[in-house]
């Protein structure tokens, strides 16, 4: 059960919602009233966890009208974390029911959310009864379960990690993937970042460290950006006047589909990782995406999860917090391309199939 699609984000994927469909089951979409959909897309709102706390009466009443037909487990998946206070209140008219609670994100004390007073307790006050009345609560890494336990040995007790997962039925087969070639004669590398820049996690730094790496004479480097808008995008067409051997271009937002096309097709896929933490736990799922698509990953990033499971698996990393150290990275990028290119073969440890065998064994163990 989800929101009806347009509420979230203007930015509708219509096969993606066929595929979660076509699985196993069915997907129910809520829409709330008028009013709640006009606040739910007013992005100033000061509210905790989330301001789509205020689609919760119409999502609790689907719910409750759902239940009764038999089901056996209630689970619940953040962001956004009011989806949480619904499994709170089923699980205390149906006590009986197991209830799994999973987190992608910090609930409090994110980097992203500015400390609202009286809001924000609420929020914490919240997140303390989500916590405690799950019967299992799954993290996709082992930095974010400590963070949001917080030392609690019952809830580390209930916990477990399961990272986020791909599924290669939606790749597409590596003969069907064509590459443009310049008519100049030029050789370009094409290297694409998927997702948002928000909160510490900023553009700038990829500006600045392309602007130092040095390309050899005949190459050029294309940098396309996929997600929502930023406004530090309006200054890249100043940077691009600037150089004939390098770009960086916001190609705006694209169905998910596409963007796993565009991944196979691509010379390097970059990641931009957060740097709220000196020690990072945040898993980006789109890395995973990466990881399927076998196309060399950089990972911009400071230590932690997504610096060990990019080396873990045959990529390249670079310091966040040096942009020569990100420029290097650039440059040894660009001298590989000059080898024939290999890919890389996708990861099966994050194969859609694996992570959902994990996932089910939890559900079963809440049944014996």
């Amino acid at each position: 059960m989800t929101l009806e699609a347009g509420l979230v984000s203007n930015f509708r994927d219509p096969e993606m919602g066929k595929y979660a469909q076509d699985i196993n089951g069915e997907v129910f979409k809520v829409n709330p009233s008028l009013l709640a959909r006009i606040l739910c897309r007013s992005p100033r709102l000061p509210l905790r966890p989330d301001r789509w706390l205020l689609a919760n009466s119409s999502v609790r009443k689907k719910a409750l009208d759902l239940l009764p037909n038999g089901y056996d487990c209630v689970v619940t998946r953040s962001q956004y974390h009011s989806a949480h206070l619904i499994g709170l209140h089923l699980k205390k008219r149906f006590p009986e029911l197991p209830w799994i609670a999973c987190f992608s994100d910090p609930w409090s004390n994110s980097d992203h959310q500015k400390n609202v007073p009286l809001f924000s307790a609420y929020s914490r006050n919240l997140e303390k009864k989500v916590l405690a009345n799950a019967n299992q609560l799954v993290f996709p890494t082992e930095g974010l379960m400590l963070h949001m336990t917080n030392n609690d040995k019952n809830l580390r007790q209930k916990s477990s990690i399961v990272p986020h997962g791909y599924d290669p039925r939606l790749y597409h087969d590596s003969d069907e993937l064509t590459k443009k070639i310049p008519a100049n004669g030029t050789t370009e590398y094409c290297w694409r970042i998927f997702g948002s820049f928000y909160g510490n996690r900023q553009p700038d730094i990829l500006i600045k460290a392309l602007q130092l790496i040095n390309i050899p004479k005949g190459k050029k480097v294309r940098i396309e950006i996929y997600g929502t808008a930023h406004e530090k995008y309006t200054e890249l067409d100043q940077f691009n006047t600037k150089y004939n051997d390098r770009e960086i271009l916001y190609m705006g937002q694209t169905p998910h589909k596409n963007a796993l096309r565009l991944m196979q097709n691509s010379d390097l896929l970059i990641v931009v990782d957060s740097t709220e933490l000196e020690q990072s736990f945040y898993l980006p799922s789109k890395i995973i995406d990466y990881f399927g698509s076998g196309t060399p990953v950089l990972s911009i990033c400071r230590a932690g999860t997504v610096e060990n499971i990019t080396i873990a698996n045959g990529h390249h990393v670079a310091n966040i917090d040096d942009t020569q150290s990100i420029s290097i990275a650039m440059e040894k990028a660009i001298e590989r391309e000059k080898s024939q290119r290999t890919r890389k073969k996708a990861i099966t440890e994050y194969d859609a199939h694996a992570i959902g065998s994990k996932f089910r064994k939890i559900i079963q163990s809440n049944h014996q």
